[in-house]
């Protein structure tokens, strides 16, 4: 016959048992859910783009049966199930692959975009049809002087012309994998958006100077040159000054001060069109124009004291433009004018993008373009240094 003592002992013996086993339980829910955790976070990609939307049946299916997988202990197959359920990463690295690496940072460095201050300087019009017209006054009417009982004769009326800027459209169509989208951590739909964005600014920098007008609009180096002044020259061709050496500044001389030439072009812009004006060059010819000086030794560029504000060249604010040409012989490397009064713009507002998933399955298309369109509205706002003899 078990006694009183007997039963106790096999109680806290069973008692003993049923702490340890739930102890025992208690750490493997932790190290389970340690590992979920984990695996969520491989699977779920912090910082993605994507996330479990409460209708998508398909990944709420697969995350559910993975947790249940997991913690029945297959952690290979849970693993898979998890992975499936966010799709793969791309598989080459360059093109999209590196996006899903796990030891991502939350940042990118990119290199950023050298984009003409032209767009910014000139004046934009957003139009509603597909060109924009405007007439020009280009000439004064005629007055003559007459004595008191003189014959007055008809005087000659002014002339006009017409300016017309069509609408171009320039377009890009990359593409990117549907897993990449899924997986990336960073949000690739946007990415493209901007890439494609700093891209479109480029080549629209560059069109507004050297563009033909055939198909893009037409850059204000294209148009005609003279050495003649204004009011000798055709309307619609820019004036030019030479430096009176090849590809170079002149010598300096005790007769003779390379920057002179650069005040022969600020003085060869009307008065009326110096409020507002600014200087264009790229970076490699300002590096050579901030060491010149006048005739005292001082430098006639000054850096702005100012973080932001443009440096100043002869009085005038100096705007780096990398769509100007590098100096060579006869090259038109330095412009100097009101770039606002002297070339215009004409734009669809925007750019447009079209996200299409379904032509190239399973790629994601980013169709994007933008209508934009440039021409030389007024001749005598710019003019230009010719590095020539």
């Amino acid at each position: 016959m078990t006694d009183i003592a007997d039963i106790k002992g096999l109680i806290e013996q069973q008692g003993a048992a049923w702490k340890n086993w739930s102890e025992t339980r208690e750490r493997e829910f932790r190290d389970l859910k340690t590992e979920f955790d984990q695996f969520m976070a491989k699977s779920q990609r912090p910082g993605a783009v994507y996330s479990p939307k409460s209708d998508d049946g398909v990944d709420r299916k697969l995350l559910t049966e993975g947790l249940h997988v997991l913690l029945a202990g297959n952690q290979t197959k849970a693993m898979e199930l998890f992975v499936q359920s966010k799709a793969m990463s791309a598989g080459s690295d360059p093109d999209g692959g590196y996006l899903v690496n796990t030891d991502f940072s939350s940042g990118m460095t990119s290199v950023m975009a050298e984009i003409s201050p032209v767009y910014r300087l000139a004046r934009v019009i957003p139009i509603a049809g597909d060109a924009f017209e405007e007439p020009i006054d280009v000439d004064g009417a005629e007055a003559l002087w007459v004595g008191e009982l003189e014959t007055r004769a008809d005087t000659d009326t002014p002339q006009l012309g017409m300016f017309r800027v069509e609408l171009n459209e320039i377009y890009a169509q990359p593409k990117t994998s549907q897993k990449l989208i899924d997986t990336a951590r960073i949000d690739v739909i946007n990415w493209l958006r901007d890439k494609v964005s700093e891209s479109f600014a480029e080549k629209e920098g560059l069109a507004f100077h050297t563009g033909d007008g055939v198909g893009k609009p037409r850059g204000f180096l294209t148009y005609p040159t003279a050495a003649t002044k204004d009011g000798a020259r055709p309307w619609g061709t820019l004036q030019f000054i030479k430096t009176g050496v090849n590809a170079d500044f002149p010598t300096a001389s005790t007769s003779v001060n390379p920057a002179d030439v650069l005040v022969d072009v600020v003085a060869a812009l009307k008065p009326q069109y110096r409020r507002g004006a600014v200087w264009l060059m790229n970076r490699a010819t300002a590096a050579v124009v901030r060491k010149l000086k006048d005739a005292d030794g001082r430098h006639v560029w000054v850096d702005s004291l100012i973080q932001g504000q443009p440096s100043v060249l002869l009085g005038y604010p100096v705007e780096i433009d990398e769509a100007m040409p590098d100096i060579d012989t006869g090259s038109l490397s330095i412009a100097f004018g009101n770039i606002t009064r002297a070339y215009t713009i004409v734009e669809k507002p925007g750019v447009k993008f079209l996200v299409d998933p379904y032509t190239n399955k399973p790629n994601v298309k980013l169709f994007s373009y933008r209508r934009v369109g440039g021409g030389l509205n007024h001749s005598e706002a710019i003019k230009l240094l010719k590095f020539a003899n």
